[in-house]
């Protein structure tokens, strides 16, 4: 265990450091350990330090206890990743302001630095909703790492997607890895912390507070190459992490959508000032070329081209239906449907489940030709 840990989880509990002031402090005093126990003189003696900051930082170091912090993790099953620390994801530390401390369920590996982040609105459209986990379901099977939020909607659409291709998601909270939120989303959380990672720069037990999200979607995108933006407002997440990642120099795609609808106004003006139009997967891939990682063959091939993402996807959709590998919640979905159609309202409350989530299971059932849809947005069994 790092021998600094409990004082960097000592800095991250003071509110007023924020990551600028917590960097520049460690690339001043070299470990955090130092930091802490530094006198005021050569704090405040610091060339360019945030004096409010420091004030804060000098005045309430004697009420938190590093230890006790250390014990709050403990036990959680949560590994804890700082600046320090070798494994800290390498895209991430060279934002302008990187998180000082990552709170991880799961694992991040190195493959992860080929990531993609796929984001949108919460009320997404049923255009949307396919279009992102269509997205994240070709781009995971061929051993791309999708970054969302887990927030209802697209990033949940989007993590769906990188499941059913048994390929690797991280998943970005704006509250304690241990907070689900949405609570309806418990059981994608336990697959993706199996499949990938849940991340948040906030400590065990933090909860939803609004202005944690902003902050949250710089990791998302920090995390990535590139931010994929499937339906948003104007003054949408999505369209902070897509300002978030032009700070960052990372890549901007948007995907067209209705022009009657709200959601497509994010979309279209990011375009408009050049991101780049997103109608397939080949459009991603075509603009990143130059930009992924070369690894060996033998530990990560290279990308592939349409041929191979037609043969991955006829792979991961097998014609013989095991209903054994479904969710507890596809099974529900399953268990209500039959030959005779049904409409979604029909089968969340036949279910039990919120429309949303019924939604997003549904893309993914039909992407398992489990079930087909309809005219008229109807569902039954293949």
């Amino acid at each position: 265990m790092n021998a600094n840990l409990k004082y960097w989880l000592a800095l991250n509990q003071i509110l007023e450091l924020g990551p600028v002031t917590i960097k520049k402090l460690w690339e001043n005093f070299g470990t955090a350990k130092a930091i802490w126990e530094a006198s005021e003189k050569n704090v405040l003696e610091i060339d360019g330090i945030y004096l409010p900051a420091a004030r804060a930082f000098l005045e309430n170091r004697d009420k938190i206890c590093p230890e006790k912090e250390l014990e709050e993790i403990q036990g959680k099953g949560v590994k804890v990743v700082t600046l320090e620390d070798a494994d800290y994801p390498f895209g991430l530390k060279n934002i302008y302001d990187p998180p000082p401390v990552l709170f991880i369920k799961g694992d991040i590996l190195k493959t992860d630095e080929k990531a993609l982040a796929i984001v949108g609105t919460r009320k997404a459209s049923r255009y949307g909703l396919e279009t992102a986990q269509k997205l994240a379901y070709e781009l995971a099977a061929l051993g791309i790492t999708i970054v969302s939020g887990m927030a209802e909607g697209i990033d949940t659409a989007a993590h769906m997607g990188a499941l059913a291709a048994k390929g690797r998601t991280l998943a970005v909270f704006g509250c304690g890895v241990d907070v689900i939120y949405p609570k309806d989303n418990k059981i994608l959380a336990d697959e993706i912390a199996q499949s990938g990672a849940l991340v948040s720069e906030f400590p065990i037990g933090a909860g939803t507070e609004k202005g944690n999200f902003p902050r949250r979607n710089r990791i998302i995108s920090g995390l990535s190459m590139g931010v994929i933006v499937v339906e948003g407002h104007y003054d949408s997440g999505a369209m902070i992490t897509a300002k978030a990642a032009l700070d960052q120099g990372r890549e901007v795609f948007a995907v067209p959508g209705n022009i009657e609808m709200q959601q497509s106004k994010g979309p279209h003006w990011l375009i408009k000032q050049g991101a780049k139009l997103v109608e397939t997967v080949e459009d991603v891939l075509e603009e990143l070329k130059f930009q992924i990682p070369n690894y060996p063959p033998e530990a990560d091939p290279p990308l592939a081209d349409k041929s191979q993402i037609e043969s991955k996807n006829q792979i991961s959709k097998p014609e013989t239906i095991d209903y054994s590998n479904l969710s507890i919640e596809e099974q529900k979905l399953v268990g209500v449907l039959s030959k005779e159609p049904k409409y979604i309202d029909k089968i969340a409350i036949e279910s039990g489940l919120s429309i949303p989530q019924v939604s997003s299971l549904l893309l993914m059932l039909e992407m398992k030709n489990i079930i087909r849809q309809l005219p008229g947005k109807r569902f039954v069994l293949s």
